[in-house]
């Protein structure tokens, strides 16, 4: 299943094995954030305990509103006993992160 905003940003869920991988692509930021609040809701709802891989790889920009969906889904997958990764991540997502500590935060992987 996945979703479309008004912006082109879109997301899919799939499954893969043990977890729930949310594909967004475009723009992450105020613009979308909600289209990508949804598609993390339905990914968190999956499997309990929730375990999300959120693939970044076709996101070209995130702003602080991307980042609080990010930090706001690991709160509530993590209060739930699951986990959440991010996958994907392009060179400037990566210095983002590491920018505002937040590579700290969360586990990456390349796939």
């Amino acid at each position: 299943m996945g979703g479309t905003d008004r912006t082109g940003f879109s997301w899919i869920v799939t499954r893969r094995d043990d977890a729930t991988v949310l594909s967004p692509a475009g723009d992450l930021d105020l613009a979308s954030v909600e289209e990508f609040r949804s598609g993390l809701t339905q990914a968190m709802t999956d499997l309990t305990p929730p375990h999300v891989v959120v693939d970044l790889h076709d996101v070209g920009f995130c702003d602080s509103s991307g980042l609080n969906a990010l930090i706001w889904a690991a709160n509530r997958v993590e209060e739930a006993g699951g986990r959440l990764r991010l996958s994907g991540l392009q060179p400037r997502m990566t210095r983002l992160l590491r920018m505002t500590g937040l590579d700290k935060r969360f586990a990456a992987s390349d796939s």
